[in-house]
């Protein structure tokens, strides 16, 4: 994959919540306080979607259904928060705006264990959207 042709790149945070935080309340921080303040940023700059994935201790027991053996592990984040974008400039730019760096980035400390969080970056390439193939 060429990064000069046109595709979506993906911004991929497997995040854990505070330690002191219930997972009932980390998801309700992350819904009602850290999303309104963060999204229309994101539309400001163009970011395409964003998105959280919230895996409970309750979530968690659906994966006997369907892991292993070959592929047995179950990651215990708490969330999977992915933002796509067509250009890393776009990020870049909202990451340097006055309102992300006095509001939304203190926030990350409100809920967030940025200790133990990990992300990275990378390009989506789509093999089946809305239940058709792709080709």
């Amino acid at each position: 994959m060429s990064l000069h042709t046109e595709c979506l790149f993906c911004w991929t945070v497997c995040a854990y919540r505070k330690p002191d935080m219930s997972e009932e309340d980390y998801h309700k921080y992350m819904s009602e306080v850290h999303a309104p303040l963060v999204r229309n940023l994101m539309v400001k700059y163009g970011i395409v979607s964003w998105e959280m994935t919230h895996n409970t201790s309750e979530t968690r027991l659906l994966m006997s259904k369907i892991a292993g053996p070959q592929f047995n592990g179950i990651a215990d984040y708490d969330c999977i928060v992915q933002a796509t974008f067509r250009d890393i400039e776009d990020f870049v730019r909202m990451k340097a705006d006055p309102f992300f760096r006095e509001k939304v980035a203190p926030d990350h400390e409100n809920f967030a264990d940025t200790k133990r969080s990990k992300m990275t970056v990378g390009w989506i390439e789509h093999h089946i959207m809305e239940n058709k193939l792709v080709v």
